[in-house]
């Protein structure tokens, strides 16, 4: 179990946390730059970083002896919160993107009036 638990820290470890770091930075991949406005991609470095705090906790909480009970409490109340969170983040930047595409700032005179239908 022990073996187990060092690998998924060594796993998140190398791939979440240097991607989280990355886009919170503001870099990405060239075809992620194109479709994805540099909010979103920030926004995305700090869901990836939520979600590896979520993931490291229960290994965290295992590996340091915790009582069962202490370490129960722990994991439930902050792993399934850091995954929804991390969700709700993407979630957001996803539909504050779409919704950005969809509107365009008015370009006309601005004494323009509304055409009348008869």
């Amino acid at each position: 179990m022990v073996v187990f638990l060092w690998c998924w820290i060594g796993l998140f470890t190398t791939v979440l946390l240097p991607l989280g770091i990355a886009m919170l930075r503001g870099w990405a991949p060239k075809k992620a730059r194109a479709r994805w406005s540099p909010a979103r991609i920030r926004v995305q470095g700090v869901s990836a970083l939520v979600l590896y705090v979520g993931a490291m906790v229960p290994a965290v909480a295992e590996l340091a002896g915790m009582p069962g009970e202490a370490a129960d409490i722990l994991r439930s109340a902050t792993s399934p919160h850091l995954l929804f969170l991390s969700l709700g983040l993407q979630g957001g930047a996803a539909l504050t993107d779409w919704f950005g595409r969809r509107t365009q700032p008015w370009t006309g005179p601005s004494t323009a009036q509304p055409r009348q239908c008869d």
